[in-house]
């Protein structure tokens, strides 16, 4: 089932709010169609394909589609706000945003939401209609977006546990001479079938590392290594991410040490995820466990997730975010000898409470180890 009416309605309210807020009678959201770039665009009409929507202080949002799509069965399907939206064909979204955006303005300021994603053209035309009337506005969605509702809470529940399934079946599929093809292959039929539209994975099964790579590179496994995966599959939008590090055979030595040191790492800061909680304290709390065992970690230990697979912002030193109730993170702290060295990458999403954090999936991922 697909978000609600209602739960569009409440966002459609708490955004004219703020734009009220900011002295804004229009906003231009736009989007992209991959992993770190739709959520802006899908928290406004429910389409995971990118495009632009002119989104009024009064009056139906307009969502930009191609020509012959207003009418087809589908439509409905993948633009879930299909009710709440004036839906314009256009083969011209340039021209036609401006013409929506100049029926809504009265003289105040516009914003823009994804300026990282407004194509050139578009962004010129708009500019020279409205020279002096363009602001940055991301804000307000990165704010809104942060704390999420009860019904998205329970998309992202139904996604990590689509991520558990993918990890059972991955323990069970792992052997010597597996191509990272034949791994990945696997990966995304079982998240389709699960009913995600799409999903971000990363997967190295090259000795025991974790090269991020985004897809597979003709790889096999071999004996007493590992496989690393994200495995991040979307519900109705909603991301969940379960980073595994699966031993093929038996762990390494020095990567079974590794795992033990990311289940000191991880409880450490399950200790301090709670409301009021420096992101950085975050960031400190998971480093410093790993450096203090002798090992380094240089990739970034985790990030917001939501409807982008990195939403907004990531667990950093210089965050400057502190954590809210609904907040959701994934945290997975990477441990490695040396860049390129031997490496393990764990972790999980999580739910800022009331009181701590939930954690959404039920796999117990060092388990493995016994």
């Amino acid at each position: 089932m697909s978000i609600s009416r209602r739960e569009f309605e409440r966002r459609y309210a708490a955004i004219r709010q703020q734009m009220e807020r900011d002295s804004l009678e229009c906003l231009l959201v736009v989007g992209l169609s991959d992993d770190f770039n739709r959520g802006n665009i899908r928290y406004v009409t429910g389409s995971g394909r990118g495009g632009c929507c002119v989104f009024p202080l009064e009056g139906d949002p307009v969502f930009m589609t191609g020509l012959n799509q207003s009418a087809s069965p589908k439509i409905p399907k993948t633009v879930e706000a299909f009710e709440l939206l004036d839906l314009r064909e256009t083969d011209n979204p340039a021209g036609q945003v401006v013409e929506e955006l100049s029926r809504f303005y009265t003289g105040n300021r516009i914003g823009i939401v994804g300026m990282n994603c407004i194509p050139v053209p578009l962004y010129l035309a708009v500019k020279e209609k409205f020279p002096d009337k363009l602001v940055d506005s991301v804000k307000i969605f990165e704010d809104l977006r942060s704390v999420k509702s009860a019904e998205e809470i329970e998309k992202m529940r139904v996604a990590a546990a689509v991520a558990d399934d993918v990890y059972a079946m991955l323990v069970n599929l792992v052997k010597p001479g597996l191509s990272d093809y034949e791994i990945y292959g696997h990966v995304k039929k079982a998240i389709y079938e699960k009913g995600c539209e799409y999903s971000f994975d990363l997967i190295d099964a090259s000795g025991s590392r974790m090269n991020m790579t985004f897809w597979p590179t003709g790889e096999r496994l071999k004996e007493n290594n590992t496989l690393f995966m994200e495995i991040t599959p979307a519900y109705d939008g909603y991301y969940a991410q379960l980073p595994v590090t699966l031993p093929v055979g038996k762990y390494p030595p020095e990567i079974r040490k590794m795992v033990s040191v990311w289940e000191q790492a991880n409880e450490a800061a399950l200790e301090i995820l709670k409301p009021g909680t420096k992101v950085s304290d975050v960031y400190l709390t998971l480093v410093n466990t790993v450096r203090e065992n002798g090992y380094i970690s240089p990739l970034r230990p985790g990030h917001a997730i939501g409807l982008d697979a990195l939403d907004f912002w990531s667990i950093t030193e210089s965050s400057t975010i502190t954590l809210k109730q609904g907040m959701t993170l994934a945290v997975h702290p990477s441990i490695m000898t040396e860049i390129g060295g031997d490496a393990c990458g764990m972790g999980y999403t999580y739910l800022i409470t009331d009181t701590g954090a939930e954690r959404f999936s039920k796999v117990e991922l060092a388990e493995l180890m016994k």
